[in-house]
């Protein structure tokens, strides 16, 4: 597979100027994590729809100002489950990327599989089949072989195409912008943390408790179905469970405002109701 390899600083700087240019990137991440805070960026792809390039941090050590499109607001950064990404990016720049797509999470707006992984999108909406085998390399070690570097460009050879083939139908269904307050949402999270829920209570029986869960999940599932969106994606069941204890002490009015407006929207009426007949 055909790509450009830059390793040094001023090569970056070229490339970033290039970048600085295009409507939209596929971008995808290489990375070595020790710890759940320990992260180092080993490299990173992308694909301008004319070329890819494989640009290694390892070598170039800081980038200084020269990463500017990746917080451009012009350029879109097409990625594919983009959290553990874009984690890798900062550890690298200690900035947070901006103007972000994911072709993950859209595919759960549009009722497909929230967890799928990008071989399986690109097979099931381009019918072509990528080779795995480099998925455990050892990322950090230098030189990189010829399988990792044609393994790691594959890994952004089909993004925009699978974002083509995305956006009309987020668009038609009006939830493009769901996505975006979604992605939004998760960058917050990611910079600031998420409040600790897990020792909360709703301060009832269990038998109560276990009805009203079963009541609001068959309520999600009524909602994901009639909005056509993964109901995972929508509400997990645990997620479902830390909402009802947060409120129960301290109000929906405040639980609904921990959500995207997006999330927040479509379960709110119902909140309401089951409540009451509590």
């Amino acid at each position: 597979m055909s790509f450009t390899f830059i390793n040094t600083i001023g090569d970056l700087d070229c490339l970033n100027k290039e970048l600085l240019d295009k409507p939209f990137l596929g971008i995808d991440t290489e990375f070595r994590r020790t710890t759940k805070d320990n992260m180092k960026l080993a490299l990173m792809q992308i694909n301008d729809e004319e070329e890819i390039y494989l640009i290694d941090p390892l070598s170039i050590g800081s980038p200084e100002d020269h990463c500017t499109f990746l917080y451009s607001k012009k350029v879109l950064k097409i990625f594919h489950s983009l959290s553990e990404d874009i984690e890798a990016i900062y550890s690298w720049t200690g900035k947070m990327v901006k103007n972000l797509y994911d072709t993950q999470l859209a595919n759960a707006f549009l009722n497909g599989d929230y967890t799928i992984g990008y071989s399986g999108l690109v097979s099931n909406l381009l019918d072509i089949q990528i080779d795995k085998s480099e998925t455990r390399s050892n990322w950090i070690r230098r030189p990189l072989t010829d399988a990792q570097l044609n393994y790691a460009a594959s890994d952004v050879e089909f993004l925009i195409e699978i974002y083509r083939r995305q956006i009309e139908s987020l668009q038609n269904e009006d939830k493009l912008k769901w996505l975006i307050e979604e992605i939004e949402f998760n960058q917050e999270r990611f910079l600031h943390g998420r409040a600790d829920l897990e020792n909360l209570s709703s301060g009832l029986t269990k038998s109560v408790e276990r009805i009203f869960l079963s009541r609001l999940n068959s309520c999600i599932e009524e909602i994901a179905s009639s909005n056509s969106i993964n109901q995972t994606l929508l509400f997990s069941k645990r997620n479902q469970k830390l909402f009802f204890y947060l409120t129960m002490s301290k109000g929906l009015d405040y639980s609904l405002s921990t959500l995207p407006s997006w999330r927040s929207n479509l379960i709110e009426t119902v909140m309401k109701k089951l409540l009451q007949d509590i």
